[in-house]
């Protein structure tokens, strides 16, 4: 019988992927966020909290997602959805408006 998952463990990858991306992404909103702070102290705290706040929820999404995959790979089911990628635009939006304030202020 044909398994839909390689024994290379795709799942596994992906999942340190989604990682990575998260751990870049809160670092470039929290660099940015420094930078905002010799302009603004409240906005560099939004800007700050708001890419915590995503990472957070991303990270839970990103263990969710491990998990539904995981179970849809054995049962040979579709898998994925967009919420990932969505909240991943979000945070890049959230440190693009933080940079281009910074750049504007300057």
């Amino acid at each position: 019988m044909h398994k839909p998952w390689d024994p290379g463990l795709q799942n596994e990858r992906t999942g340190l992927a989604w990682q990575r991306t998260m751990l870049a992404g809160l670092t470039c909103g929290l660099l940015v966020a420094r930078l905002l702070a010799s302009l603004s102290v409240a906005l560099a705290v939004a800007v700050g909290v708001a890419a915590l706040l995503v990472t957070a929820v991303l990270g839970w999404l990103a263990i969710l997602r491990f998990r539904t995959a995981n179970l849809a790979l054995h049962a040979e089911q579709p898998v994925g959805d967009g919420r990932a990628p969505l909240l991943i635009t979000g945070l890049m939006l959230v440190t693009g408006l933080g940079a281009l304030l910074y750049l504007i202020a300057l």
